[in-house]
């Protein structure tokens, strides 16, 4: 008996030791931070991203890791922006110094991205930005698009398109929320409309903090438009289109950003309010359709059907998809958390149309330019259906439809 706890007990030390060590050797987890509005007038990105981010690091995690780094797991930690600048960098400062964040990920819209830019120069921590531009880091990347070679460029190949197809569009008014990013947004694009020979009659800021847009509208309509082009987020456009349906004005083509072709835009604006206003001459741009890659179809099912989304798999769902997958290449790439080799991975990123971690529907792929913004901003164009969901109008590599306009 004797002899046998002497085994026993030499046994028990032979595991515990070779448990200890195997633990020793599991590499660091690689702490991911996340920035997002989770609060305040833009927590709806912040609730559309985030289940798509824990769902798909789980998943590489799940699938053994980051390789490259023997198989580290990613962690991440989060922070609460409230849709502000200044709380962006004061939350992405503590993420950095308390929770040892080695990379950031976030909804940043431009406003945040030059808040943040002083403290990524300060700790080098490379950044990926989920919408935002212009950023002044060379630690900041985007996926987010470009203002001239993405969104106005975007809106006004669409005019361009719709004349070809025989839809007579000449006088455009602008109207966009008024922050920089759309101002910027909107210099791009009357820079553009002059050049291809349109005529711009009237620019529309948006007052953000207006209860309603009512007065807006009036401007617009008495302007007399073929088209309304603009950035317009979230609350702004739900407000500008139910001016449109109080005032029954549905003469002239809208083109919504972004924001106008996710799903929680038509429940925002209710039944009565969507079946009026986004059936008639209503389009926008989109980072999102089944039909146009089957890796996003194939992801977006998995998504639904995980009932982790607060709604439905959309464009704000797969570009928070698309910058996972775009860290975990950079990660691989440099098999490292150190600052300087990640931020050359990121810069290196390349995701071919095709590649099986490409999940954004560009024909150009995936990857970044010298500004660190991807090099090819195209975007869907997408029109309403009565069933709620959108359908591809633009461009016609990703068409499923013609535009329905009407006078």
């Amino acid at each position: 008996m004797k002899a046998f706890s002497k085994v026993l007990a030499v046994l028990s030390v032979g595991a515990l030791a070779a448990a200890t060590a195997a633990h020793a050797a599991d590499p660091a987890p690689i702490r991911l931070g996340t920035v997002q509005p989770f609060s305040g007038s833009l927590a709806v990105y912040g609730h559309d991203t985030q289940p798509v981010i824990e769902y798909l690091v789980g998943k590489i995690n799940a699938q053994g890791g980051i390789k490259s780094m023997g198989g580290a797991k990613i962690e991440i930690v989060s922070a609460d922006d409230g849709g502000k600048p200044g709380q962006s960098a004061a939350e992405a400062r503590r993420l950095i110094t308390e929770e040892k964040a080695s990379v950031l990920l976030g909804t940043l819209l431009t406003n945040h991205s030059l808040a943040l830019s002083p403290v990524l120069d300060e700790y080098k921590v490379p950044t990926l930005a989920l919408f935002g531009a212009g950023s002044k880091s060379p630690y900041l990347f985007s996926l987010g698009l470009p203002y001239e070679r993405g969104y106005a460029k975007s809106m006004v190949d669409f005019l361009d398109y719709l004349r070809e197809k025989g839809h007579p569009v000449k006088r455009v008014v602008t109207a966009y929320s008024n922050y920089e990013g759309a101002q910027q947004v909107n210099l791009a694009i009357t820079a553009l409309l002059k050049q291809r020979g349109y005529e711009l009659v009237g620019d529309v800021p948006l007052d953000m903090k207006a209860t309603d847009l009512l007065p807006a509208m009036l401007k617009i309509r008495s302007l007399k438009p073929d088209a309304v082009l603009g950035i317009r987020l979230r609350p702004e456009a739900v407000k500008l289109q139910r001016a449109r349906y109080d005032l029954n004005y549905y003469d002239g083509v809208f083109v919504e950003a972004t924001g106008g072709a996710d799903p929680a835009f038509w429940a925002d604006l209710g039944d009565d309010v969507a079946q009026k206003a986004l059936l008639n001459n209503t389009f926008a741009l989109s980072l999102y359709s089944p039909a146009a890659l089957a890796t996003a179809r194939e992801l977006a099912a998995e998504m639904d059907s995980s009932g982790k989304l607060n709604d439905k798999f959309g464009q704000f769902a797969v570009s928070a998809a698309q910058a996972v997958l775009v860290i975990k290449n950079a990660l691989e790439k440099a098999g490292s958390t150190d600052p300087e080799k990640l931020r050359q991975a990121m810069a290196a990123v390349d995701l071919p149309l095709g590649h099986p971690d490409m999940v954004l529907p560009r024909s150009g792929g995936v990857s970044f330019a010298d500004d660190r913004l991807v090099k090819d901003g195209s975007t869907l164009v997408v029109q309403w259906t009565k069933d709620r969901t959108t359908e591809v109008v633009s461009p016609a590599k990703f068409a499923v439809t013609t535009p329905r306009v009407s006078r």
